[in-house]
């Protein structure tokens, strides 16, 4: 059985992955994207396809952000004491 410090890094980690994951996808689907850009990260020619692509970064992001809080609230029901 996974510890819960172990239960809470892969939480940590699958956040850290997805987004490596996103960061590997806007890179390989815009040219000129560069998060390191001051300004705006993709010139103007990207920019329709730049947002088309945080649309899908966010849904895929709450759905991340729903699976993590429910790990969470998994670990602290597993931590806080159960009344008799």
């Amino acid at each position: 059985m996974n510890t819960i410090a172990d239960r809470l890094r892969d939480l940590v980690a699958e956040v850290t992955t997805f987004e490596e994951n996103w960061e590997d996808k806007l890179s390989a689907a815009l040219p000129s994207y560069d998060p390191c850009r001051e300004g705006f990260p993709v010139e103007p020619y990207d920019e329709v396809r730049y947002f088309a692509l945080c649309d899908d970064r966010a849904a895929e992001a709450r759905d991340q952000l729903q699976k993590t809080t429910i790990g969470i609230e998994k670990v602290i029901t597993e931590l806080t004491p159960q009344p008799f």
